[in-house]
């Protein structure tokens, strides 16, 4: 009897800690977002559809950090002469007795000249003049201040034909892979990604890195068409890297088939997700307890946003609460919802063809209660090894004393 209340017990205090490889279905309805500890919201997959996904609404990996944005800049000027730029240079003489009567012409072509690594050039009739870092107007100024002395009113011209080193590269998946120069100082990432060819594959599967200097942003491609911040301004020197972002959602619980699986963006439903899993563990899962977690920013109206609170007993219906934050007119911070799947109910399977899978979302098959009572079960079912008995210390053990009664006859020698 002692026995059998001390194996009570144990059951008792062991069903505290029960063995399990995830959360039990009512452990859900007090998740809690982390750093802020906002409690996540529960909606039951039927009423996905009155949950509002306004313009620019998805949110890819990069969600909660700057972007490109961090990079943003009021764009290159153009301006400014640097080292290894290219000048044409002409100068005028609208005077009679000018520099260039002789000519008969009033205008010279003194060529084209490259700013050497010191930041200068070597102008005829002028000499070398220092231009990295002026403009081509102040340029202009001191070659007119030099021929005042030999030439009656004379003018110049300094055009920039060449900035080898004003340019961008533009790298990675792109049809044509380059350097492409900044003719206006404006380009914006978009701007040398279509002059590039575009990308070669979907805008969510692709992710854009711009290296400026020792300063690196990521951002994936479709929020940088959808977020003018995002389509920043580039400088001379960036790098502009495009890279594959394979979309994929991951299955983990009580699925046939647990694990990280890739898809074509827009080409997976949820009820096509669940079959690439293998479907549910008939041994093992609750099929009314099935989680799709998803961080997207929705918008939210007064007259739609239902949540649904599934109860952990029962049957797994209650009536619907509404516990929702107030009308949104633009996209609200994003934020992780739980939907949760009852494949009980033809309603949730109906619904399940029409929501479409994104890339990170996860899914969770919850065990039934009785699975992981009976895993707590084989534990203590288990026989506790007993300790072995002691060896001989050493020397032959002699023989146990004879019974009573018993004579041994031994052989004699």
């Amino acid at each position: 009897m002692r026995k059998l209340l001390g194996v009570g017990l144990l059951v008792v205090l062991g069903s505290c800690s029960s063995p399990s490889d995830g959360p039990s279905a009512g452990s859900f309805l007090n998740a809690r977002q982390p750093y802020t500890n906002e409690r996540v919201p529960v909606v039951d997959i039927t009423y996905a559809a009155q949950m509002a996904q306004g313009p620019g609404a998805s949110v890819s990996s990069f969600a909660g950090t700057p972007g490109l944005a961090k990079l943003r800049s009021a764009g290159y000027t153009g301006t400014q002469i640097s080292r290894g730029d290219v000048l044409q240079i002409t100068v005028l003489d609208t005077g009679e007795d000018g520099l260039f009567s002789p000519t008969n012409s009033k205008t010279l072509d003194l060529g084209r000249f490259t700013v050497d690594d010191n930041g200068s050039i070597d102008i005829p009739f002028v000499g070398k003049q220092r231009v990295a870092g002026s403009s081509p107007e102040a340029v202009q100024k001191r070659i007119v201040g030099s021929l005042k002395g030999s030439s009656v009113n004379p003018q110049a011209v300094v055009t920039i034909v060449d900035r080898p080193n004003s340019a961008v590269a533009v790298s990675g998946a792109v049809r044509a892979a380059g350097r492409m120069a900044m003719a206006s100082g404006k380009e914006r990432i978009l701007d040398v990604v279509a002059r590039a060819g575009g990308a070669t594959g979907p805008a969510n599967a692709t992710t854009v890195t711009v290296i400026r200097g020792n300063q690196r942003a990521d951002q994936s491609l479709d929020q940088v068409m959808a977020d003018p911040k995002q389509n920043i301004y580039l400088q001379p020197g960036d790098q502009v890297i495009l890279g594959g972002n394979t979309p994929s959602f991951t299955a983990m619980g009580a699925f046939k088939s647990a694990g990280e699986f890739n898809f074509e963006p827009g080409q997976l439903t949820l009820a096509q997700a669940i079959a690439r899993s293998g479907g549910l563990l008939d041994d093992r899962a609750d099929s009314r307890y099935v989680y799709l977690f998803r961080k997207r920013a929705y918008y939210w109206t007064t007259k739609d946003c239902v949540l649904v609170r599934p109860s952990p007993y029962g049957n797994g219906t209650m009536p619907p609460r509404t516990n929702c934050p107030e009308a949104m007119a633009s996209p609200p911070p994003p934020r992780a919802v739980i939907f949760r799947i009852n494949m009980r109910d033809a309603s949730s399977l109906l619904m399940m063809q029409q929501v479409q899978m994104e890339s990170g979302d996860m899914l969770f098959a919850s065990n039934a209660g009785m699975v992981d009572f009976a895993k707590l079960f084989t534990v203590f079912q288990k026989s506790v090894p007993t300790a072995a008995a002691p060896q001989p210390t050493g020397g032959i053990p002699s023989s146990p004393p004879p019974a009573p009664g018993v004579s041994l006859n031994l052989p004699s020698h």
